[in-house]
């Protein structure tokens, strides 16, 4: 049987699905619902949160057998067409490759006629800022006065890159990056529902490896499947990191001075085939949670870490961090590293780059 990857198999089929772009939903779910729906909408956005899906389930809503309606039924011929992308009256283009004007020019020859099968014709373009200045004048006067019951959705990565004069005859809405806590709840859903065991703390390190991207976390964890195991060992292998403990002794190093620590802990975790930006990435986020403590516990509201219960390992650390660093101590290794992570790809490779962040950090304590 073939295997479906997670990130096709759990693509959502309907508005309640989407995840973290309530103000996209909200806006195409109230088109539907008044039958105010605008000819021309661009979906702008990093990858994998969610363009084409929601240009997809538009498409379905406007096409829905049982009506034009805000929740696709998802079980008619039409609906299950368009998930399979063999509705013939959504016609979704791949901008990278027709990018020449030949290309538009079909497009537009046969825009007039009217859908075979649905309400609507609906052209989805994706990664529009691919199309060339031709293309896109091309488009202009369709998108002016565009024939009834045709719909234009434009998606892409890079705004920037179409015209003020494409943009100004569409709406535009850009997707946000999907917050962590709305990952890491969504992951969990997914894999109690496939019956997988793993481990609770590969899922906040998967949300943010994915960088707001749900697919790309999904992708994280197909890998983590292909592993055999879904722990924190084979997620850290994959992502070339290291264990927690190496980190908070790595920045503990610094403020004592110690440089035969530090780089008998350089030499101890290269070993394992890291990632030298991710090392750094992890150092960063470190500093952050320190600086929070810092700043929201008081001298006279401490950290309570007699109770093993409430606190555990990740608390105790951060507070030894925390009675040992000053605020200036944060804020500079803060700028170091910040600065060091830009400079990583000048050096001659990135332990070089890593080990010169490391002596500045040191050097920097009085």
């Amino acid at each position: 049987m073939t295997y479906t990857v997670l990130a096709r198999k759990w693509r959502p089929q309907s508005f309640n699905d989407v995840i973290g772009q309530d103000h996209i939903i909200q806006a195409m779910k109230y088109s539907l619902l008044t039958n105010k729906i605008h000819h021309a909408w661009i979906l702008s956005g990093s990858r994998g949160i969610g363009k084409t899906t929601l240009a997809r389930i538009f498409a379905m809503g406007l096409n829905c057998k049982k009506g034009l309606t805000n929740n696709p039924c998802n079980c008619c011929t039409n609906c299950k067409d368009i998930q399979n992308n063999v509705f013939l009256d959504v016609i979704e283009l791949d901008s990278a490759f027709k990018t020449k004007v030949e290309d538009m020019r079909d497009i537009i020859d046969t825009i007039h006629y009217p859908p075979l099968y649905g309400r609507y014709k609906v052209y989805i373009f994706d990664e529009f800022h691919m199309l060339s200045k031709h293309s896109f004048n091309a488009l202009l006067k369709i998108l002016e006065e565009p024939p009834k019951n045709v719909q234009f959705i434009f998606a892409t990565t890079e705004l920037n890159k179409i015209p003020i004069t494409i943009q100004s005859r569409c709406i535009q809405f850009h997707l946000k990056l999907i917050e962590s806590n709305l990952i890491i709840k969504r992951l969990k859903q997914i894999l109690d529902i496939e019956k997988l065991s793993y481990d609770n703390q590969i899922l906040p390190i998967l949300s943010n490896a994915s960088y707001g991207s749900f697919r790309d976390a999904l992708n994280l964890t197909d890998q983590l499947i292909a592993m055999g195991h879904l722990n924190i060992n084979n997620l850290n292998l994959i992502l070339g990191l290291i264990e927690n403990k190496y980190i908070f002794q790595l920045v503990f190093s610094l403020k004592q001075k110690n440089y035969n620590q530090s780089f008998l802990l350089i030499n101890k975790i290269c070993i394992y085939n890291i990632n030298w930006d991710n090392i750094i990435s992890e150092i960063l986020l470190l500093l952050h949670n320190v600086l929070k403590y810092k700043i929201l516990y008081s001298q006279h509201n401490k950290f309570n870490i007699d109770n093993s219960i409430q606190c555990n390992k990740e608390e105790i650390y951060i507070k030894k961090i925390c009675d040992n660093f000053s605020l200036n101590d944060i804020n500079m290794l803060n700028k170091i590293f910040i600065v060091g992570r830009k400079n990583l790809c000048l050096a001659p490779t990135c332990q070089i780059g890593f080990e010169q962040i490391i002596l500045e950090a040191i050097s920097c304590f009085n």
